[in-house]
């Protein structure tokens, strides 16, 4: 595969193999834009026929957005970032701001909480649901070939469990996974040629709006950092480009740092309710999982309390009883952290009983469970095959989950690097086909194929 204009940071990725004189159908269905496209009229007509965006009022539409939600309606209707509960609490820092900025530009276009804001929201959401199948394209082009590419932007295009997130969640969710997987594709761009100055501060910069997107994806930005001066060399020129990339990320983020400190007199990296949230999962009260009476979104009680503390206060309070039950019931807290542990791949239990009485938590268990060990699967074959970007990958799938350990494990904190555990299952089942059991008949089982440049034939076995 050969570079590009080095200029160019981020191009739409193409499959330069083909031949000139494949069929005009057969280019479409290669073409990465079409896969683009199909996604986003498929999740469109999801939102349109399922009327997704007929959201339920109850509790005053707090299921459209939750604690996003209330911020944007606070911003929208001049009250500025705050309130995250039903109750006026005055500024927040609940939640990291670019999503609710958004979501609070829709409400004063189209309404709060109007029927169309939700169809205009969703929509968004599933654009960059969908864009997120150029990005899957372009790292798997780069890490098992053109092939794969096309196939794990397929199955992300029209797999039903991904395409849930966009269509029927008001999140940052489908966002977020975009802009990661989009700094995994410029981390393995970046790497394979002396990157100029401008490609430092666009990655900074991405990772800056990451990081008012969904702080706790920062913990990726070492990792890309340690493999882009791995693979360039450690050099002064590539130690300051990344010292470069880190202070532009610094830069964007530092406004929304400053604000906090103004408003609330102390420093506060983006936001500020790690403390509540990992209270709500630690606690005598618990048993691992979170306990809704502790939330001031679900609870009058603890809502009450939130306003009538303050934010800081209330935040610092669960900080000190979280430490508290650590120090006391160390144990507990490790057989918590394991249990959190499997039920962050196999999902947390939820009441799933159909109309005729059947149970399908232990199906749901099954499915999430069995989609994590394929994923894994597919990264012990690209670790063992000395494929290009298995660092990364392990990074993703090993490290990106460790803080969420600690907390409640909800499926949609995983959706971050489901596209990457999309791609690792699709190079399994590729890898897949080119192997044939050992029957007693004497023939002999072909070794798996060569899965992208530069990867190492493994031996027959």
């Amino acid at each position: 595969m050969t570079d590009r204009d080095e200029k160019t940071v981020l191009a739409i990725p193409t499959d330069s193999s083909k031949p000139e004189s494949v069929p005009q159908s057969q280019s479409l269905w290669h073409s990465v834009a079409f896969i683009v496209l199909a996604a986003f009229l498929l999740r469109l007509a999801v939102i349109t026929i399922g009327h997704t965006y007929r959201i339920t009022p109850r509790r005053d539409h707090f299921q459209f957005g939750w604690e996003m939600g209330r911020i944007a309606r606070s911003i929208a209707t001049g009250h500025g970032f705050g309130s995250p509960t039903d109750l006026d609490t005055g500024p927040s820092a609940w939640a990291p701001p670019v999503y609710p900025y958004i979501l609070a530009g829709v409400f004063k276009l189209f309404g709060v909480y109007s029927a169309a804001s939700a169809l205009v929201i969703l929509a968004f959401n599933s654009l960059f649901a969908a864009l997120t199948c150029l990005t899957i394209y372009g790292i798997a082009q780069r890490i098992y070939g053109n092939e794969v590419a096309r196939a794990a932007a397929w199955t992300w295009a029209a797999f039903p469990y991904v395409i849930y997130w966009p269509t029927r969640v008001v999140w940052e969710t489908s966002f977020t996974t975009f802009l990661l997987s989009l700094a995994l594709l410029l981390t393995l761009r970046v790497s394979d040629k002396p990157p100029s100055h401008r490609a430092w501060i666009l990655f900074g910069a991405l990772w800056g709006l990451i990081v008012l997107t969904n702080t706790a994806l920062v913990s990726m930005l070492p990792f890309c950092l340690l493999w882009i001066l791995y693979r360039r060399g450690l050099t002064r020129k590539q130690v300051l480009g990344a010292a470069l990339s880190v202070l532009t990320a610094v830069v964007v983020v530092s406004p929304w740092i400053v604000r906090n400190y103004v408003v609330f007199g102390k420093f506060i990296f983006v936001r500020d309710n790690l403390p509540l949230e990992l209270h709500m999962a630690n606690n005598q009260e618990s048993s691992g999982l979170w306990t809704r009476n502790e939330h001031p979104g679900n609870d009058d009680a603890a809502m009450r309390e939130f306003q009538r503390l303050g934010e800081i206060q209330f935040m610092e309070n669960k900080r000190e009883e979280f430490q508290q039950f650590v120090r006391k019931h160390p144990g507990e807290f490790a057989r918590f952290t394991v249990k959190r542990a499997f039920y962050f791949w196999a999902a947390p239990p939820s009441l799933t009983i159909t109309s005729n009485g059947y149970d399908l938590g232990f199906a749901r268990h099954t499915g999430f469970l069995l989609g994590a060990v394929l994923a894994f699967a597919g990264l012990w074959l690209t670790i063992r095959n000395r494929i290009r970007g298995c660092f990364l990958l392990a990074c993703f799938l090993l490290l990106y989950p460790l803080p969420y350990y600690m907390v409640q494990p909800f499926p949609r904190y995983k959706a971050p690097i489901e596209p990457e555990m999309i791609l690792l299952i699709v190079f399994l089942f590729w890898e897949a086909k080119h192997v044939r059991l050992r029957f007693p008949f004497g023939r002999e089982t072909p070794g798996l194929a060569k899965a992208g440049p530069g990867t190492p034939a493994p031996s027959s076995s």
